[in-house]
């Protein structure tokens, strides 16, 4: 910030005290000038001048500037808006979320449909699951698989989890590749499998678990 005094003519007063003083402040708001010229520090040259640009200025709505400084004010990333002025980030609409490592300039998601097209192969010792990713992944690449395993008695009994009776390859849970293969199951039984997808932001919200559903009668083993 400068202040400038009223300064007497020096030249009709003929005073080396406002000689000086005028040289020196004439010197150092030249100083400045060329300091800010060459840091091109516009938004204080515009506060000098007043016709600075609007990076130094406050946000409108629909805009967000995630660090303060003179840095210019970005669009809100997609499904995420601001509604008032000066806003650091840039909040999610409804139904779309953040994981808490996704950072501020980055499009809000929400989590995918359920896995498409399962299926199955079954020999006598391996039962092969198959199926095709999301038709919405909801934005985002890190979808995974969940493999639930549920053990059904005949003539409409309840099922149970099959819990640690059957052994799936590579895992159960995790799964980044879209198939699996289950191992020790019982023959002649009646087993119901569940495919869950995930991804970064599955849990955030009130969103209902995304499954798809198969049951296989281990009597078509060796057929």
């Amino acid at each position: 910030m400068f202040f400038f005094f009223p300064l007497c003519n020096y030249k009709a007063r003929k005073e080396p005290y406002w000689e000086s003083l005028y040289n020196m402040l004439t010197e150092v708001l030249h100083t400045q000038l060329v300091s800010l010229h060459h840091n091109k520090d516009e938004r204080l040259l515009g506060k000098l001048f007043g016709n600075g640009p609007v990076t130094g200025e406050a946000c409108r709505p629909g805009f967000y500037k995630a660090f303060a400084g003179n840095i210019k004010c970005s669009k809100c990333p997609p499904h995420s808006s601001s509604h008032t002025e000066g806003s650091a980030q840039c909040h999610c609409e409804k139904s779309y979320y953040r994981a808490s490592k996704d950072p501020p300039t980055m499009a809000c998601t929400r989590p995918p449909s359920s896995p498409r097209n399962l299926v199955f192969n079954i020999n006598e010792t391996a039962l092969f699951l198959e199926w095709t990713p999301p038709s919405d992944t909801g934005g985002r690449k890190d979808v995974t698989y969940n493999v639930f395993c549920f053990r059904c008695g005949a003539d409409g009994q309840a099922c149970e989890p099959c819990n640690g009776n059957v052994r799936f390859i590579p895992k159960p849970t995790g799964l980044t590749s879209t198939s699996v293969v289950v191992q020790d199951f019982v023959a002649h039984a009646n087993y119901t499998f569940q495919i869950e997808a995930l991804n970064g932001v599955s849990g955030l919200g009130r969103s209902e678990r995304q499954l798809a559903n198969i049951t296989v009668s281990t009597e078509q083993a060796g057929e």
